[in-house]
């Protein structure tokens, strides 16, 4: 049974829309409507909703509406949000700090273990800022020891080389001081920090910072008082999710029983009489409550819990008929009676969630400065050994002062980053400016005051060997590797508190991910090294002396060797993988068949069906072969940290006197680790160039950008910019203003991720609004990768609130999908089963007279192609309330000069 709907009596048709959402890849408004005429109904350039042409206005029109088949349709295009202009190439280089970044979204869902899930968000953000000093410390590493200190400081390096020939110690010019060098060359990578801080910055100005709806207009029932007057409880209270500050001013909330607090709450205008968008957060009955497995508690998720259960504008503790649903009554409206209730909303319905500016503002400023005083320590650090070497008193105290003072300012940066989580419980928009400003500021000044103190006359000084780098990266290897074992403890703690057997890797694919990251981390900054060194060494080889320069740190060439032995190792599963599908393609030869009762076998058709659909289930062997793979990644790596300290040579060297066999092999994998990293960096390079010049190549990057930048940035500031924070709140406003300006009712169909991004906006709206939608998923990933990957957020509990709080929802999908699947929530309370059994693909098996050629494949695309995608649309729009009759805008004449209702 349909609950109630309130307003006016619903009169039976009225307008319906269909509001499409395409998924990964990109998609073209023409192509997603079936027509080459298309208008843009409202957004810009970067993220629009289409129409057709014919459609422009038809739902505001009824003359139009009248004998149409089927609803209206829209379609949302955000794909230039990932996949837009060239300076999208850049984002490559953000790369592991975006994988990072999807560590701290993987947390297990749990209850209670408050501690815990703070403790899991501040492991990953900490180690989100070793990432920041492996990238700044790798920058270091080329540009200070491999160029200014050992090609500069040494004849046969910098002869050839006229670039560099003014650094060159034989010239003995000014900059021929080590000194004087390497401030010289800090320049770079400071420059890089600076790079990295500017395209956090402007991203989040041009993409993230959309505010999310988090006012409402909600209509009260009109009551007269004594002599036809409008009572004070008779006009439309604008309500907030709490008290907020927004650009330095206070916006205060009004509470049920004091309408005329109004204050300066910034509401948008009501789009028609009907009411404009309301909160964002605003509880709603079938919302989880704490207690209910997966649903993230006050304190979770590493969130901002200085502020928890206050109003962050006032400090004063929460008031309950000030946090009580405004829409609790049956009807969609707060009753004169109703009692104050005080739920926890999922997390993606909070009014926060899509609002991060605070959080990604203190780790813009804490990883900018983290990386100018690893810059200011190399470059201080090398002049400071040299003076308590050279009886220099002065020097000597001037390097133990800088250098504490830059302990000291490395301790501020963690205890910011240690400081604070995400705070999505409010809608947070303040700037802790003290932060912000002065802690980049205050260590770009100490990188200054350490290239003047380097930079000091010393005439005696000579760069010899290297500067001590190699033990600056072990030291952020063990870091990560502890870092990550401690995550991977606190992940099983939590995830044995509410055991899910659908969860990926049992709880531990956050740990494992952020593994991966510090490992592609370590990768790309170490190809790096590797290429430079080699170019600068001409024929030599780096690290087994004879060379012009020592080169790059031997745990380099210790994490190149175990590239190729990880190779060796994940081949095995592979292989396993490979047999096993093979075996399944085998077994599913008379399930395809007995799929098709009234045709014809053909057994090379068989087999062709049955191989795409063995294939399309290897996306659920992906967490054993990932967790074969982090597992071997984390053994080998210890393994070349401690033959790194152990021996302090290259594996060439170190091996050199073990048994033939041994030897050779380690050569071998010395020779082919050093040849696959800087393979892999020349591919990542000429990747990047080509993606900058050809929007084919951006749009594929921008297919990786489309999963993996869904999330907000939590972690890591410098990741890529998140699009979801444009377009949730893009798709929430639309349906919230259409259905309030129509009354009518609103299918929202997302295929792919944009199911994903279908189902968080649906959370977003107000009871009443939701009330007005339908909910229909396609190829969707919402159980099947985000269910599983990320239970707190998309778990089984989730899920099975949004089904309880959607009027209707419907899920399509196919055997032959490798990325979409069933959600798996059945029949309850009334509301039938969210998936359809799975459609079938082909549609026709052989041939036929209305399909004389094969039918193709369709696998994820062309769900709309099938005819069950109409009548499951239909069937969607005829369960969902009627739609309410138009009222008429009387708002300029609902009260004449004597106060009275012109009604």
């Amino acid at each position: 049974m349909s609950p109630a709907t309130s307003g006016p009596v619903p009169q039976p048709g009225g307008p319906a829309l269909e509001l499409l959402v395409h998924g990964v890849g990109g998609a073209t408004p023409q192509g997603m409507l079936g027509d080459p005429r298309t208008v843009r109904v409202t957004g810009d350039a970067t993220a629009a909703v289409y129409r057709r042409a014919q459609d422009a206005g038809a739902d505001l029109r009824p003359d139009r509406m009248h004998g149409r088949e089927g609803p209206v349709r829209e379609a949302y295009c955000w794909s230039n949000l990932t996949s837009g202009d060239g300076a999208r190439a850049l984002w490559l280089l953000l790369l592991p700090f975006m994988v990072v970044n999807l560590a701290h979204w993987m947390r297990p869902a749990t209850t209670g273990r408050t501690r815990t899930s703070r403790l899991y968000g501040t492991l990953v953000r900490l180690l989100a800022l070793s990432l920041t000093v492996l990238f700044t410390a790798a920058a270091c590493e080329v540009a200070l020891d491999l160029t200014a200190w050992q090609c500069a400081g040494s004849a046969r390096c910098s002869q050839g080389s006229s670039w560099i020939g003014f650094l060159s110690a034989a010239n003995d010019g000014w900059w021929s001081q080590p000194g004087r060098r390497l401030s010289l060359a800090a320049l770079v990578p400071a420059a890089l920090v600076g790079l990295l801080w500017y395209l956090s910055n402007r991203t989040w100005s041009a993409y993230e910072a959309q505010r999310p709806p988090d006012t409402a207009i909600v209509p009260v029932p009109r009551a007269t008082g004594p002599g036809g007057s409008e009572g004070p409880g008779n006009r439309e209270i604008r309500e907030s999710a709490g008290n907020r500050e927004s650009a330095g001013n206070r916006e205060t909330s009004r509470s049920p029983g004091n309408p005329g607090n109004l204050g300066n709450s910034a509401v948008p205008a009501a789009p028609a009489a009907h009411a404009v968008p309301a909160t964002s957060g605003t509880p709603t009955p079938g919302t989880p409550t704490p207690g209910t497995p997966g649903t993230p508690g006050p304190g979770e998720n590493g969130q901002d819990t200085e502020n928890r259960g206050e109003f962050p504008a006032t400090g004063n503790r929460r008031d309950p008929a000030a946090t009580a649903d405004p829409l609790a009554a049956g009807d969609g409206e707060r009753g004169a009676g109703a009692p104050a209730r005080d739920t926890v909303r999922p997390a993606l319905g909070r009014p926060g969630f899509w609002y991060g500016r605070r959080l990604v503002a203190r780790l813009r400023a804490a990883h900018t400065a983290a990386g100018f005083l690893v810059i200011a320590a190399a470059v201080a650090g090398a002049a400071a050994r040299h003076d308590r070497s050279a009886g220099v008193r002065a020097l000597e105290i001037a390097g133990w002062l800088l250098e504490g003072v830059l302990v000291l300012a490395g301790a501020l940066v963690v205890a910011v980053v240690l400081r604070r989580g995400r705070s999505e419980e409010v809608l947070d928009n303040r700037i802790d400016r003290a932060v912000v400003s002065w802690l980049p500021c205050v260590s770009l000044a100490l990188l200054a005051v350490a290239t003047v103190y380097a930079s000091w006359s010393r005439p005696g000084w000579a760069s010899e060997g290297t500067l001590p780098g190699d033990v600056a990266f072990r030291v952020i290897a063990v870091a990560q590797g502890g870092l990550v074992v401690v995550l991977a403890v606190a992940a099983g703690v939590l995830h044995l508190r509410v055991r899910d057997a659908r969860t990926a890797m049992r709880g531990l694919g956050g740990p494992a991910v952020a593994l991966l990251a510090c490992a592609l981390g370590g990768v790309m900054t170490g190809g790096l090294a590797q290429r430079v060194a080699d170019w600068l060494d001409g024929s030599g080889t780096p690290g087994e002396g004879g060379g012009a320069i020592p080169g790059p740190p031997v745990l380099l060439s210790w994490q190149a060797s175990v590239i190729p032995v990880l190779l060796l190792l994940l081949l095995v599963p592979l292989c396993v993988l490979g047999v096993r599908t093979r075996r399944t393609a085998r077994a599913l030869g008379d399930r395809v068949e007995r799929d098709y009762p009234d045709e014809r076998p053909d057994p090379v058709r068989t087999r062709r069906i049955a191989g795409i659909r063995a294939r399309a289930g290897l996306t659920d062997a992906a967490p054993a072969v990932i967790a074969v793979l982090c597992l071997a990644t984390l053994l080998l790596g210890a393994g070349a940290v401690a033959g790194a300290w152990i021996s302090a040579e290259v594996p060439g060297e170190a091996f050199d006197r073990a048994h033939p066999l041994v030897e050779s092999a380690v050569d071998t994998a010395q020779a082919l680790g050093s040849w696959l990293v800087g393979l892999g960096f020349i591919l990542f390079v000429t990747w990047g160039r080509r993606a900058y010049r050809d929007a084919s190549a951006r749009r594929t990057i921008g297919i990786l950008w489309d999963v993996g930048t869904f999330w907000p940035r939590a972690a890591h500031p410098f990741a890529p910019p998140c699009y979801a924070e444009r377009a949730v709140p893009d798709l929430t406003w639309r349906m919230a203003s259409w259905t309030s300006t129509t009354g009518g009712r609103l299918v929202i169909s997302g295929h792919s991720q944009g199911s994903v991004l279908a189902a968080a906006a649906v959370w977003q709206l107000p009871a009443a609004t939701r009330r007005r939608v339908a909910l229909l998923t396609f190829g969707s990933p919402l159980e099947r990768l985000y269910g599983r990957w990320f239970p707190a957020y998309f778990g089984a509990e989730q899920l099975r609130g949004l089904h309880r709080e959607l009027h209707c929802w419907r899920n399509l999908w196919r055997h032959t999908d490798p990325i979409g699947g069933p959600v798996r929530l059945p029949a309850e309370d009334g509301r039938p089963a969210v998936d359809r059994e799975a459609l079938r693909d082909p549609v026709v098996y052989g041939r036929t007279d209305t399909h004389p050629l094969p039918a193709p494949v369709l696998g994820h695309s062309d769900y709309q192609a099938d005819p069950a995608f109409a009548e499951e649309r239909r069937a969607l729009l005829e369960r969902l309330p009627p739609a309410l009759p138009r009222q008429r805008d009387t708002g300029a004449r609902r009260q004449g000069s004597s106060g009275r209702s012109s009604g």
